[in-house]
């Protein structure tokens, strides 16, 4: 018997939406984190100061890099789902017609 692969496509659709719910909730933490050690910077002085200004913007683009990597992975996700659907309606179409034709 051959190796054969195959999926569900409630399945993807179901892992697509999961990948883009985590992605909210992460987000919604990083902004809680962020607001509630935002106040603090306006105590620091000096080098301190320039220090969490520095982790602030490494911060910021880490959490985007996140959130873009997240945003792509439900999105790669939903993209395969269509693609197979596509391709599945297909091959179903091209056996109707072999049948149709062998009557």
């Amino acid at each position: 018997m051959a190796d054969s692969y195959g999926t569900q496509l409630e399945t993807m659709q179901t892992a697509s939406r999961h990948v883009a719910d985590v992605n909210q909730q992460v987000q919604a933490q990083l902004s809680s984190l962020m607001s509630k050690l935002e106040p603090l910077a306006s105590t620091w002085k000096g080098q301190s100061a320039t220090s969490f200004q520095v982790l602030h913007q490494r911060w910021n683009e880490n959490a985007t890099k996140l959130n873009e990597a997240l945003l792509a992975i439900s999105g790669a996700i939903a993209e395969s789902r269509t693609t197979y659907d596509t391709s599945d309606q297909n091959q179903h179409q091209s056996f109707s017609n072999i049948t149709s034709v062998l009557g």
